[in-house]
């Protein structure tokens, strides 16, 4: 049986939650039936890794967000590779491969893994990503949206809500096994050995709302002087929360982690997960964090809700409030009972997000697309 070739293109300018997904995806498609490559359109470290886990990867690099003379170079690819069905994930692969494999008449799925609005800082980036992305959604064959919010908002750009399907990120339980022990993690990052940790995960960027997790962190910091505050992540916005981690005084509480390559090593140091993100499709951190007992206050955004029912599961805040996530955070605090018991729910909530599942679904989809091969 000839096995189908499927050419994943992203961006890859960093490894976030979209290319953790990806990552799994690839290395879990069933081999007998599908050979993923994958192409990515910006220089980042996410080539290096797919590379690294055998998967055959190609780069094409675009000079700026609206290259349309990547196209061509993406066609050749098409050809020269033989590829049979392209996935797109992300405004610029959007932009450049679904006009590609649209000429070289092979069939495109693409994946949903945010709301677009809130990935640009300005709003007229964010305008003529929606705008670009609306006048090439008609080349996509099948629409993947990580939750339910996110499915809405590709409904509101002219997707067709019967060509979409929600499929929920998975974890990948595999790889969510420590490293090195508390201990370890406490003396690399220069923690306090019995200091509670209070701690956030996501790429540096305005979406992810660390600035107001620094502000929650600046009005506890004197009621609760055992806990240190940790932001795990790398990227564009670090100059700006250095800046406010001075003027908030928080320099001796805050840990700036940077990029960490095992995050399975830090939920166990943790006390308190916090999500203070304007928007999410469906936050894989959050997941993690329950699957590890680490007890969650998110904001009541996207596609959390999916995954967090307040008061059972976690803690849900309005977004953009560091009044009502510093509230959260206190519960949690100081009620180690409810703590307890909503991390406790939280993970048998979580063993419903399979990677195991998501990739069969997502198999489903493939082969409706090219006719049942």
């Amino acid at each position: 049986m000839q096995r189908v070739k499927v050419l994943h293109v992203i961006g890859g300018g960093e490894i976030g939650g979209a290319e953790r997904h990806l990552l799994t995806l690839m290395e879990l498609l069933d081999k007998e039936y599908f050979t993923p490559e994958l192409l990515c359109l910006c220089r980042g470290p996410f080539a290096a890794a797919c590379r690294a886990g055998g998967i055959t990867t190609h780069e094409i690099i675009m000079r700026h967000k609206l290259d349309l003379g990547t196209v061509e170079p993406v066609r050749k690819l098409i050809r020269e590779q033989g590829i049979d069905l392209v996935h797109t994930h992300g405004a610029r692969a959007n932009l450049v491969a679904r006009i590609a494999a649209q000429q070289e008449g092979v069939p495109i799925v693409t994946t949903f893994h945010s709301v677009l609005r809130y990935d640009y800082q300005s709003r007229l980036e964010a305008f003529m990503a929606r705008v670009l992305t609306r006048l090439t959604n008609g080349l996509t064959a099948f629409f993947i949206a990580v939750s339910g919010a996110v499915k809405e908002d590709l409904v509101g750009m002219g997707a067709a809500a019967d060509r979409i399907r929600v499929i929920y990120n998975g974890l990948d339980l595999s790889g969510l096994v420590p490293e090195i022990g508390p201990a370890e993690v406490r003396a690399r990052l220069q923690l306090p050995p019995e200091g509670r940790v209070v701690a956030t995960v996501g790429r540096l960027h305005p979406v992810k709302g660390q600035v107001y997790f620094l502000e929650a962190a600046a009005s506890l910091s004197s009621r609760f002087r055992d806990v240190v505050f940790m932001i795990v992540g790398e990227g564009q916005e670090r100059p700006v929360l250095e800046q406010r981690i001075r003027e908030l005084g928080l320099t001796d509480r805050v840990v700036l982690t940077g990029f960490y390559p095992h995050t399975s090593d830090l939920y166990p140091v943790m006390n308190v997960f916090c999500l203070p993100s304007l928007m999410e499709g469906m936050p894989l951190v959050v997941l993690e964090a329950m699957h590890f007992g680490v007890p969650v206050v998110a904001a009541r955004v996207g596609g959390v809700p999916e995954v967090v029912t307040d008061g059972e599961t976690g803690l849900l805040v309005p977004p953009e409030n560091s009044k009502a996530l510093a509230e959260g955070i206190t519960r949690l605090l100081e009620e180690p009972e409810l703590a307890a018991e909503l991390a406790g729910r939280a993970r048998e909530r979580v063993v419903e997000f399979t990677v195991e599942s998501m990739a069969r679904q997502v198999e489903e989809i493939y082969r409706e697309v090219i006719g049942g091969r």
